[in-house]
């Protein structure tokens, strides 16, 4: 059974600075890494980060799914659906949603009210992200 469950919607970049991407979404962003900033590890960024999350979800009785988070970041970024698709074109935008599990099997199954959510926020489908 899924336990807690994570989602982020993240914008990477080589020229598009992540100031743009908030403004064009018209979000604030949780993590912005900058493109040359040097990681703990001294590896210098590629390309610019840009993430907005929803807070872990914990299951409850009510939402044994794992979709909890994933509902609350689509509805979160209802104010930047239709722009995502129109961001500059060295961007790519993508949803990151993963859950922790008391098993070690099992997948996610979306209900049918969060795949409306994906379908009018005008992303690639999340069937299509999972499995390319």
């Amino acid at each position: 059974m899924i336990r807690a469950g994570r989602a982020s919607l993240v914008v990477s970049s080589v020229e598009t600075d992540p100031d743009l991407v908030s403004q064009h979404l018209g979000l604030s962003p949780r993590t912005v890494i900058r493109k040359g900033e040097v990681s703990r590890s001294g590896r210098v960024r590629e390309h610019h980060t840009w993430a907005v999350d929803a807070r872990t979800f914990s299951n409850d009785d009510d939402d044994q799914t794992g979709t909890a988070a994933l509902t609350a970041l689509l509805e979160q970024c209802r104010a930047a659906f239709g722009r995502v698709g129109t961001l500059p074109a060295d961007c790519r935008a993508r949803i990151v949603w993963s859950a922790d599990s008391d098993s070690a099997q099992g997948g996610f199954v979306l209900t049918a009210a969060v795949a409306a959510l994906d379908r009018r926020a005008r992303c690639r489908p999340l069937r299509d992200a999972v499995s390319g």
